[in-house]
């Protein structure tokens, strides 16, 4: 993790440009990648940069928040989709935002949700 970095368990574990993953409430950057969804939350309060690991999965298909703003529809599916926030994904990369992974449908119980492969 990036020195003062906290990261939440289930949500987008994204890496700036300098390789270390970034805090869960930071600012989203076009710059920033998408490792995968943290396993566990992890805390680097008080550590420099690298001095606390966190596990993140991937190669998966993961539930989301699909965006209240830009909505992920159907018409969509199989295509890339963005980070809006470190639970949520949007439709187009609007002011930058980093890919997240690939919409591969929505949820039945949780209308609010869409399935993204990363």
């Amino acid at each position: 993790l990036k020195a003062g970095a906290v990261v939440l368990v289930g949500t987008f574990a994204l890496v700036d440009d300098t390789g270390f993953a970034v805090a869960s409430t930071a600012a989203i950057a076009a710059t920033q990648k998408v490792m995968g969804v943290w396993d566990s939350s992890a805390d680097n309060t008080d550590g420099e940069s690298g001095d606390v690991q966190a596990c993140v999965r991937r190669k998966k298909q993961f539930l989301f928040r699909n965006s209240t703003t830009d909505a992920v529809t159907q018409a969509e599916l199989g295509e890339d989709v963005f980070v809006e926030d470190n639970q949520t994904v949007a439709k187009t990369t609007g002011a930058g935002l980093p890919v997240a992974g690939k919409f591969m449908g929505f949820d039945t119980q949780f209308t609010d949700c869409v399935w993204v492969e990363i």
